[in-house]
């Protein structure tokens, strides 16, 4: 079965003269385990669409499913739950907590749900992330690149059904 799947999934802003299709009818499946990049030129949709796969932002129509659940069926306050449980969110601008520290950051999901932080887990990613030696740290106290690392420990910290990261690379062309 596949852990993220979608449905002829359509996003459009404004109407008649103004309309953009920002996605038009996206049909894909990613099995547990697999790895998906998208990729594009600025503009071309892929927040857009990780924003549905996400439940962040409602689509026009279509349906998105996450662990074999029809997120778009779910009331407000039942997809925020279900987004901090099953969705890990990396995304572009890191969303970090200006007032707490690294660790706090990376907890904070789970305590806004009330479940047990897994501490030894917890700190196998602040291990491997190299993030030890700035726990107690704030974001301003940290690269872009310490930033971008204590996001991904966030996200991997609930231990997701899925990880979506919304980050442009900058080694390459293909997303400039």
């Amino acid at each position: 079965m596949a852990i993220l799947k979608t449905e002829n999934l359509k996003k459009y802003y404004g109407k008649d003269t103004t309309l953009v299709k920002a996605l038009n009818g996206v049909d894909l499946e990613v099995e547990k385990g697999e790895f998906l990049s998208i990729v594009g030129t600025s503009g071309s949709g892929k927040s857009t669409l990780l924003h549905m796969l996400g439940g962040l932002d409602r689509p026009t129509s279509g349906k998105v499913y996450v662990d074999g659940k029809d997120i778009f069926k779910l009331k407000d306050e039942e997809l925020t739950i279900f987004r901090r449980r099953k969705i890990g969110f990396v995304f572009q601008n890191y969303n970090l907590v200006p007032i707490l520290n690294v660790y706090e950051n990376i907890v904070l999901p789970m305590e806004l749900d009330g479940t047990r932080v897994d501490q030894k887990y917890v700190k196998e990613v602040i291990k491997t992330l190299g993030l030890q030696e700035k726990i107690y740290s704030l974001p301003s106290q940290l690269s872009g690149g310490q930033q971008q690392r204590v996001a991904i420990a966030r996200a991997l910290a609930a231990k997701p059904a899925i990880i979506l990261a919304d980050v442009n690379c900058t080694h390459c062309t293909c997303c400039a």
